[in-house]
């Protein structure tokens, strides 16, 4: 069987991977070297070459983070689940179909979880279905999060200047190990797509503006991106980083002494910390946000494909029964609270929605609000400013709706994602049985991969697809009978405009418990 197992040569060195329902696995594979010690807040560092054959068989560390009790549930587990965690955590893998000169399209998947937990190895993250159905090659990686990966240090020390978006200089790392390795492994260097959701597809928005990543994919997907319009301003970083320093007893924020302080201590330490650790504009490797009012100019030839499920927010209401149970003086209450608007405001709003949806239930209008005003209008708003600067968009709705629980759940954030990558057994727990499943995943592995070849989403499993734009806003609404409508939920969508843009400053607990 040894002699059997794949072997490919990187450009440091030699790889043993696994052959795996026709796709050859390697996982595992170093990128950059361990972000500890010396290492610790600093870019990533070049991968020292080896002698000999190295394992690909395992995966990798998963970056430094604090555990979360209910990740634990298998609702949630498919998706959450991570490995042992190291600051030796810059590893990503290859599924394959052949190792050979075929040159085929590569999609590079960027794990969700905000930008503070997860992996990019958990069960519903396996390639190896989608490598296998779409005839592509898949990549998933690790990369620093939270405070390791994003933390401001202003200090003389030149070493720390990048600290604040370490984390995104990681995935362009991973993106550089693309380029120069993945023809190896039947890839093409010249068509990668981007994909992922939530906090992935935050970053892939960031990733459309950061210069340092120009040149290295040629396509993007964003599933269920919520905050993915701005990054931190320069005075929330260094705020965030002082409140870290204070908590550990530091009068600054110094980078050598954090470099001090064991993994362990400084987990636990960024959990009490006020703020959220996240990318930020540091004049470095962002100098604006990426969707301040229009699309960034280097994506301008960027072909895009953004969309959401269509019920995300249950997602989160999940934890606590009586959230399927409210009245309409809760939902109101509740909104006031997590939109910062006065009673009147937030009754004028849950009025609109609920004329619009005379159907549903309070907790459903609940639903339907928090699902717009957190996910579908920043998604929407995103696709709308890209399509503006001329490059190709393409818009989706994911409605098919998971058995579990009653129902209840209906369509809810990562949704989706076990269709894309047909590891639907590993999330039975969330989307349900049914028969719809088989050819649900086909659709989205067609759709997906037909983008990924192309930059058009059309395909034949679904109606013919035109592309999106402001002001003719199709969009495919996905489903075992798969329909494309203009702008779907936009007449409910239009009581929420003049509000805010949905940020990492809103809480989404406010609209989850009384």
């Amino acid at each position: 069987m040894a002699a059997a197992a794949p072997i490919v040569e990187s450009c440091s060195g030699r790889l043993r991977g696994a052959t795996s329902a026709g796709i050859h696995v390697f996982k595992g594979i170093r990128y950059a070297e361990s972000t500890s010690g010396a290492n610790r807040f600093l870019p990533p560092q070049p991968v020292i070459p080896w002698a000999g054959v190295r394992d690909a068989l395992a995966p990798g560390a998963s970056a430094p983070q604090f555990a979360v009790p209910h990740h634990t549930d298998p609702f949630y587990r498919w998706y959450s689940k991570i490995e042992p965690i190291s600051e030796d955590c810059l590893f990503l893998n290859v599924f394959s179909p052949g190792l050979d000169d075929a040159r085929r399209p590569v999609l590079f998947w960027i794990h969700g979880g905000g930008w503070r937990e997860f992996a990019g190895t958990a069960p519903g993250f396996d390639g190896t279905a989608l490598a296998r159905e779409g005839d592509v090659v898949v990549v998933t990686i690790n990369h620093r999060l939270n405070g390791f990966g994003f933390l401001r240090i202003e200090d003389t020390d030149e070493r720390f200047a990048d600290a604040a978006n370490a984390g995104m200089l990681d995935v362009v790392a991973a993106l550089e190990w693309v380029r120069d390795n993945i023809a190896s492994f039947g890839g093409d260097p010249l068509n990668v797509t981007l994909f992922g959701e939530s906090g992935g597809a935050s970053k892939i928005a960031a990733i459309l503006a950061l210069h340092p990543a120009h040149g290295l994919f040629h396509k993007a997907i964003m599933q269920s991106s919520a905050g993915g319009m701005r990054l931190a301003e320069p005075e929330e970083a260094a705020g965030t980083a002082a409140s870290l320093a204070r908590e550990l007893g530091l009068a600054r924020v110094d980078g050598a002494a954090l470099q001090k302080v064991p993994m362990a201590v400084l987990v636990e330490t960024m959990r009490r910390t006020g703020g959220a650790f996240r990318g930020s504009i540091d004049g470095r490797s962002f100098g604006a946000h990426p969707f301040a009012g229009h699309a960034s100019s280097l994506s301008v030839n960027i072909p895009l494909l953004a969309g959401c499920t269509n019920t995300e927010t249950t997602y989160y209401l999940r934890g606590d029964d009586r959230n399927f149970a409210l009245g309409f003086t809760d939902v109101t209450r509740r909104l006031a609270r997590f939109l910062r608007r006065d009673s009147a405001s937030a009754n004028s709003i849950v009025g609109h929605y609920r004329a619009i949806y005379p159907s549903l239930d309070a907790s459903r209008i609940l639903v339907a609000i928090t699902s717009d005003f957190v996910f579908k209008r920043n998604t929407y708003a995103m696709a709308a400013m890209h399509a503006a600067i001329g490059a190709p968009t393409y818009a989706f709705l994911f409605e098919r709706e998971s058995s579990v629980e009653g129902g209840r759940m209906g369509s809810c954030h990562t949704s989706e994602v076990p269709f894309v990558f047909g590891t639907t057994d590993a999330a039975r727990s969330a989307i349900g049985e049914g028969h719809d499943i088989v050819p649900m995943t086909r659709r989205m592995m067609a759709t997906w991969c037909a983008f990924a070849r192309t930059g058009n989403s059309s395909n034949p499993t679904v109606p013919a697809w035109t592309p999106y734009s402001e002001a003719q806003r199709h969009t495919m609404v996905l489903n075992l009978d798969s329909r494309l409508e203009d702008d779907p939920g936009g007449a409910a969508r239009a009581a929420l405009d003049g509000e805010a843009w949905f940020g990492y400053g809103h809480a989404l607990i406010d609209f989850c418990r009384d």
